[in-house]
């Protein structure tokens, strides 16, 4: 199925959008012209909308995240943080990758890097997680483990390749994207905002993944 019908099937089924003004066909390409790098007003201009109105369908993208981080059984789990400054704040945007299918399962922003936010992540990544806890990868993070150690991640392994290369592909399509638009990027953004802006692209990214590379 072609991925805008697939995200336009999506928006429909759920009801999404209430209000008719524009066609879930318009918003699905909307969305999905902007995940693939156009700027809100271009993506607006092909899918016949204002800025303001493909702003706001990107981030029902992170619903699509919501739904596809379900709890389930999962075996090993790369986990890792970037740290980016954007116009003059600097973030960190922690991640985390289910490496037997290189779905995102779990993404979190914060203003500190530290043992305490590395446990309030890794407590995300414990919540998808049934059964029998999955094998972590890291880096050489001197954060990580007593985090790992408090919330129960009995199972590590500190790597800086092999495994770790999905979560590593993550923050790189990350951070290619939000430097198209570095400065006027999000505009006036809290953490709240720029977490909104990620669990959508994250939500966006696990879909392309399902429709075989459709949009990459």
């Amino acid at each position: 199925m072609n991925f805008v019908k697939k995200v336009e099937k999506w928006l429909e089924e759920r009801k999404i959008f209430s209000r008719k003004r524009k066609s879930n066909k318009q918003r699905a390409l909307g969305m999905l012209l902007y995940y693939a790098g156009l700027s809100y007003e271009k993506a607006g201009m092909f899918a016949g909308a204002s800025y303001e109105a493909v702003r706001e369908w990107y981030q029902k993208g992170r619903e699509l995240f919501e739904q596809s981080t379900v709890k389930k059984k999962r075996k090993r789990v790369a986990v890792d943080e970037k740290e980016l400054t954007i116009n003059g704040t600097t973030i960190f945007i922690w991640g985390a990758v289910d490496l037997d299918d290189e779905k995102v399962i779990a993404v979190w922003v914060s203003f500190g890097r530290s043992g305490l936010e590395a446990k309030i992540f890794l407590k995300k990544v414990k919540s998808v997680c049934k059964g029998k806890l999955p094998r972590i990868f890291i880096d050489g993070g001197s954060w990580y483990p007593w985090a790992l150690n408090v919330v129960r991640f009995k199972r590590y392994t500190v790597v800086s390749f092999g495994p770790r290369s999905a979560i590593e592909r993550l923050f790189g399509d990350i951070e290619c994207r939000i430097r198209r638009f570095w400065n006027g990027f999000i505009g006036k953004y809290s953490r709240d905002s720029m977490e909104r802006w990620i669990k959508a692209f994250a939500g966006l990214r696990n879909w392309t993944k399902d429709s075989k590379g459709v949009l990459s």
